[in-house]
């Protein structure tokens, strides 16, 4: 039976545990394709927000910047510079003009740098030093003007103002003639535009960055292009370097993975600004959390599996129990029947040396026939019952089998002849006035026989003289008066 138990758990396991992993496996892609269009469009609504946002944010500055760039008072400024002729009342005056800008437009900072003088002129202070070549914080103004664009931007320290990271509009300003005089322009503060990245981060779990062509973060959320940190040397962005950097108007997007990441990026070129806006969701973390969950889901499972194939197993085998008692269990007396007692013997007869004492005694009841003709058989079964339960109570119930109708088999199991026989009369005394009066005298008769090393040495042959005794005893019992005591 337990052979056939294991065969039955393990489909019940597989099908189970099968059913499971269909499902999981199912819901994972489903559920994952739902994850990608979802990260899709959150990704891509919060980078055309950002984008459009930024842009709306730089627009001012570069405006005014170009504004000021051809203000006809800041040329006539510069010419009045260059012809030395400029009085303290003029100096007061452009800076007037500068803090005008800068209270109108709420800027960090507003200044103007003389191209022939190196003069640097601020809002705030009026001249504010001299440009030099040669010293870092001045490599900007050297570049621009070696540059051919009419604008730019550059994240620098305002050394007018304690150095707080500022990103700068950066426009030339000429003569008539298209000669460079000065380069004018507005700076902000990077707080203003790193805050608005970190609200949008926040909001929808994404990282913004703007990079140059490079790949120079210029800023993030975090960094600003003093931090020197260049985005493509990344492991996830070195190969989307070629994409990232495409001055389209068309945004580009792409799915990367990576040792480190996995995620979704969108770039996008930003006119305005020269630079690129990188918006990136990376779902490593999510992947990582629904993996966590389907293993613990799929130890659930386990667990689930276990506990049913525990209660199956138990329940199986109660039954199989149940069965197996059904088939070799006397359905009248409930001591073991003639089945039981063929498998008991077999397993004795393995045994037998084992024992100091084996022996097989035959009991059978006499005139029971007599008793079902006249009074049926139900009268009949109550001298079985009652003659089993004696039996049960002088040997043991695990020793004693109903083996025929009124015919009876008991195992002594290292029990002496002598005890037996001492068993067996204390029994008769008990059977004795068991009939009711008018009915016909019912007796028992009973034969034994033990294992001994020459003759008796088997199961069999110890039944067959057992039962050879028992018929003996019958035989002595139909000589006797009929009235004699049984």
């Amino acid at each position: 039976m337990r052979r056939n138990i294991i065969p039955v758990c393990l489909v019940i396991a597989f099908v189970i545990i099968g059913g499971f992993t269909m499902s999981a496996f199912f819901s994972y892609f489903s559920f994952q394709t739902l994850f990608k269009k979802d990260v899709e469009a959150v990704s891509e609504l919060t980078s055309e927000n950002i984008f459009v946002n930024i842009n709306n944010l730089m627009d001012r500055p570069i405006n005014v910047s170009l504004a000021m760039a051809n203000d006809t008072f800041l040329r006539s400024f510069m010419l009045k510079e260059e012809e030395r002729k400029l009085t303290p009342g003029d100096l007061e005056l452009l800076r007037n003009y500068l803090e005008s800008y800068q209270k109108k437009y709420c800027f960090d900072s507003v200044f103007l740098v003389s191209v022939k003088t190196g003069a640097y002129y601020h809002y705030k202070n009026g001249i504010d030093r001299y440009m030099r070549p040669g010293e870092p914080e001045n490599e900007w103004y050297f570049k621009f003007l070696k540059e051919q664009q009419e604008c730019s931007l550059n994240v620098d320290n305002d050394e007018a103002k304690d150095n707080i990271i500022t990103v700068f509009v950066n426009c030339k300003l000429t003569d008539s003639d298209g000669k460079l005089l000065a380069v004018v322009g507005v700076g902000m503060e990077t707080p203003y535009v790193q805050q608005f990245l970190v609200e949008n981060e926040k909001k929808y779990g994404i990282n913004a960055f703007l990079i140059d062509e490079q790949g120079n973060i210029q800023l993030s959320s975090e960094l600003t292009e003093f931090a020197g940190v260049n985005l493509f040397k990344d492991e996830s962005f070195r190969a989307m370097a070629a994409a990232i950097v495409r001055n389209t108007e068309a945004p580009e997007y792409k799915w990367y993975h990576s040792r480190e990441a996995d995620g979704y990026v969108i770039t996008k070129y930003v006119p305005n600004l020269n630079w690129y806006l990188v918006v990136e969701k990376n779902t490593r973390d999510f992947k990582i959390k629904m993996f966590s969950q389907l293993g613990l889901e799929f130890i659930f499972t386990l667990l689930v599996v276990i506990l049913v194939v525990t209660v199956t197993t138990v329940i199986i085998r109660r039954y199989n129990r149940e069965v197996m008692d059904l088939a070799e269990k006397d359905l009248l007396t409930g001591v073991k029947n003639r089945t039981s007692y063929e498998r008991e013997t077999i397993k004795h007869s393995l045994n037998m040396a084992k024992y100091e004492h084996f022996g097989i005694g035959v009991f059978d009841l006499n005139n029971l026939k007599m008793v079902n003709d006249i009074y049926g058989h139900q009268a009949g079964d109550t001298y079985i019952k009652k003659f089993s339960a004696m039996l049960c109570g002088a040997f043991g119930g695990d020793a004693v089998f109903r083996i025929g109708g009124d015919e009876f088999a008991v195992l002594f199991i290292n029990i002496n002849e002598a005890e037996v026989r001492d068993r067996w009369h204390m029994l008769l005394e008990k059977f004795k006035g068991m009939g009711r009066p008018g009915e016909p005298k019912i007796s028992a008769a009973f034969g034994a026989a033990f294992r001994d090393a020459a003759e008796l040495n088997t199961i069999g042959k110890i039944f067959k003289t057992a039962d050879d005794n028992m018929y003996l005893d019958k035989e002595r019992i139909k000589g006797k008066p009929h009235n004699e005591t049984r």
